[in-house]
């Protein structure tokens, strides 16, 4: 028997060896799928259709904010038609994007078709949020609304001058009534005459001037954070406004959501304008400062309304 030479062995188990690991490898590639990326819609592959959504929830700040406007995500929806993967393209402040994120994970969607084949996309959705105003009237507002049907219905009509008209009448009759002040605070506002409501608001002497000071800082701040149309120097002058307005109310009520949320978001906004750094983060600090009061009021208030468990 020939007796075979060292190198020829390892010549032999090296081919052994590369044939068997490449024979591993392809029954090993084989067995696995690979999973296909997710398709964009065009090109044969079809929109997915939604067939279940919900309302986003708004956050309470947001509400009391007057934070309107649409967040828009980018969603994976797979071949179920599930949302497997959200992300926010463009947000909006104070919790509407989670909420608007919260919301679409739970969406369902007949899912879009390739050759005739279920297939993951990429898709982008719209996610609205818009303020009902009237859901924030105050506590005077309210009472005055229901005590005055006629002046009610100029406003739903949005017939402002008669509501004034009828204002003028009522002050004839009771000019330090803080409903008629807030009301007429109000019928300015909603126009968009905030700098005379300011002076309404903060010439008034009566009592309990809280909500009519507060309601011109929210007006001044959502106008501050949402008009495009303000210059530096308009959009300055809106949220010193705003300030004052505001200050003016936490004065009288320490504790006051609206006015609390109000400065915090007014001072983020004069943040952005201002070029000092050591103001600007002055301003930063003193608007997250109001920010997390504002948080611990609203978590206060939530537990106050919550019923008490019985032990």
């Amino acid at each position: 028997m020939t007796r075979l030479r060292a190198p020829y062995w390892n010549l032999v188990a090296a081919a052994l060896l590369l044939v068997l690991g490449f024979g591993a490898t392809s029954a090993l590639a084989q067995g696995v799928t690979q999973a296909s990326p997710p398709y964009r819609v065009g090109d044969n592959v079809s929109r997915p259709e939604i067939i279940h959504s919900v309302a986003p929830v708004y956050t309470e700040l947001a509400r009391r904010a007057r934070v309107s406007g649409t967040v828009i995500v980018e969603a994976i929806i797979d071949e179920q038609g599930d949302i497997v993967n959200v992300r926010v393209l463009k947000g909006q402040p104070l919790g509407l994007d989670q909420a608007a994120v919260d919301a679409v994970k739970t969406w369902k969607f007949k899912p879009a078709m390739k050759e005739g084949k279920p297939v993951k996309v990429y898709y982008v959705l719209t996610v609205n949020f818009q303020v009902d105003s009237s859901s924030l009237l105050g506590p005077q507002l309210q009472r005055f609304l229901q005590a005055n049907p006629e002046f009610a219905e100029h406003l739903r009509a949005r017939r402002y001058t008669e509501a004034a008209a009828f204002l003028d009448r009522r002050a004839a009759e009771r000019s330090a009534e803080p409903e008629l002040t807030t009301a007429r605070c109000y019928v300015l506002l909603v126009p968009g005459r905030l700098e005379e409501a300011w002076e309404v608001a903060r010439s008034y002497r009566g009592p309990d001037p809280y909500e009519m000071l507060a309601l011109v800082g929210s007006f001044a701040q959502a106008r501050a954070s949402y008009d495009t149309g303000l210059s530096p120097e308009g959009r300055a002058a809106v949220i010193e406004i705003g300030l004052q307005a505001a200050t003016m109310a936490l004065e009288v009520r320490r504790e006051g959501l609206d006015a609390t949320i109000s400065k915090a978001l007014l001072l983020q906004e004069k943040a952005k304008l201002t070029r000092d750094p050591a103001e600007r983060q002055a301003l930063e600090d003193e608007a997250a400062q109001l920010r997390q009061q504002a948080m611990e009021l609203q978590a206060r208030a939530r537990e106050a309304a919550e019923p008490k468990r019985q032990p």
